[in-house]
């Protein structure tokens, strides 16, 4: 995450451009007091003189998920503007990682990635995704607009938590973010804002600023091409990753810097996964994933480790070696307990090592790869059987969600992940129910709390009363939620 402070003024007047471009308006700096106008500036200045150089590389690493970013957020009614939280949360660094245990291209702590459908564990993290986290960054900020009915006090939300905010805002009466940060005197000191609270609504406002006029401030825009076009391809469990970069052409290293999210050269042998491929690679890693050399790691398992436990008495349990676990995990000792352990097959598997798909090359990213943007997949009809699914349709935003929303592994039947499967289009399944008073509506892929609430004219509020729905609960494919009047 970026460091935070209020900058000072460097003495530098805004030039003819420079002025220009900052009184330029857009989603979120209308109506601006000129004292909070003020402090919007010092943030301009900051990266326009000071941080120019940082900025320049905040747009070169932001370039390749822009379209993608802003193209996700304005399909779901979000304001442009706040698309640009990407930048100011990580600099465009899908690998970004903070103190705090955030991660990813939004930042996202380990629990709220959780309420928001990323899956965390020993194999993969999707607050690395890149594609699968925006979209979940967009369900959260909607909920926190609903929430508080305001963009500026939802993106201060998404800095220190609708709790913190919430609380905030009772306690001065305060009826936006600027008033609340003149009234946060009132509070006692622990209720107070942090000064990077108070500092990241005018740093977005000033990014958005200097995004609508690059050229006029002499940054060099985005080129279109620099954008990642990727094809999201649904895997079944235990595909080995290693084997599929080698049958692709890439090094290890090319094929993790498309796919941050994996941890293990293996995705993870008990649910399906979603792993991006350049376009012209797309038949390959179909065939490739369905075939039994992909399979290595199926019927792979995760132990937690007990007090007192061994890696030979683990090893034991599960009737393997004691050396097949040792390597599996790349530890000699065993850890302490509570950890998670990986347990191979009983007919071995090779070892989960980054050297293990490493090819010739040391490029950071693929041939091929380099100036891509995910396209759409199609998700598989329940009870379809699929060992790998591809994209086949070019609706921009919908794929990178909905190639692991309800996929099925060889004979299994398709598992759901509730609000991972979402969709840049209102979901057709509750048009028609909402909209005639009190009805049903079955969760579908694609479905969000936010965008049946739009298509039944409802709040998200209403809508979680009606179901006993607690705030960040997940949406289940299938689940009946009730309309209310």
């Amino acid at each position: 995450m970026m460091s935070y402070y209020t900058p000072r003024d460097d003495g530098r007047p805004l030039t003819p451009d420079e002025l220009h471009a900052f009184k330029t308006l857009g989603d979120l700096d209308r109506n601006l007091s000129p004292e909070d106008a003020r402090t919007v500036e010092l943030h301009f200045k900051f990266f326009v003189h000071e941080r120019r150089a940082v900025f320049e590389r905040f747009l070169t690493r932001s370039a390749r998920f822009l379209p993608y970013v802003v193209g996700v957020f304005t399909s779901r009614g979000i304001p442009k503007d706040v698309s640009y939280l990407f930048m100011v949360e990580s600099g465009g660094n899908p690998n970004a990682y903070s103190r705090a245990s955030a991660s990813g291209l939004w930042q996202f702590i380990p629990l709220t990635g959780r309420k928001f459908g990323l899956t965390q564990n020993a194999w993969v993290d999707e607050r690395r995704d890149p594609y699968k986290a925006t979209y979940a960054a967009s369900d959260y900020l909607l909920k926190l607009y609903n929430d508080f009915g305001n963009w500026h006090l939802a993106v201060a939300a998404y800095n220190a938590g609708e709790g913190k905010i919430g609380r905030a805002v009772g306690g001065t009466g305060a009826k936006d973010f600027f008033d609340l940060c003149r009234l946060d005197e009132q509070l006692e000191e622990r209720a107070r804002l942090k000064p990077e609270t108070r500092d990241y609504v005018p740093r977005l406002l000033a990014v958005a600023k200097i995004m609508r006029n690059l050229k006029r401030l002499g940054f060099e825009e985005p080129d279109p091409d620099a954008a990642w076009k990727l094809t999201p391809v649904s895997l079944p469990p235990g595909t080995n990753l290693a084997g599929l970069a080698k049958q692709l052409d890439l090094s290890w290293e090319e094929f993790t810097a498309v796919n941050p999210a994996f941890r293990k050269t293996a995705s993870p042998p008990t649910a399906a996964s979603t792993v991006y491929v350049p376009p012209d690679k797309l038949t390959v890693a179909v065939n490739w994933a369905a075939g039994p050399e992909a399979r290595a790691f199926a019927g792979w398992k995760e132990h937690t480790v007990k007090k007192g436990e061994t890696f030979a008495s683990i090893a034991r349990r599960y009737k393997v070696s004691a050396d097949a676990v040792k390597n599996a995990n790349g530890m000699t000792k065993t850890p302490p307990a509570g950890s998670v352990v990986l347990i191979p097959s009983g007919k071995g598997a090779p070892a989960l090592t980054a050297s293990a798909g490493t090819q010739a090359g040391k490029k950071s990213v693929p041939a091929g790869a380099k100036n891509a943007r995910p396209v759409a997949s199609k998700t598989p009809a329940a009870g379809t059987k699929t060992q790998a699914t591809a994209s086949k349709t070019s609706a921009p935003g919908a794929g990178a969600q909905a190639a692991s929303s309800a996929t099925q592994a060889a004979g299994g039947k398709a598992k759901a992940s509730g609000s991972k499967a979402q969709e840049a289009r209102a979901p057709a399944s509750g048009k028609k129910a909402a909209r005639g008073g009190r009805g049903t509506v079955t969760v579908k892929a694609g479905d969000t709390l936010y965008s049946i609430a739009k298509a039944g004219n409802i709040s998200m509020k209403a809508l979680m009363e009606a179901n006993n729905m607690k705030p960040g609960t997940l949406l289940r494919i299938g689940r009946k939620l009730v309309i209310p009047r």
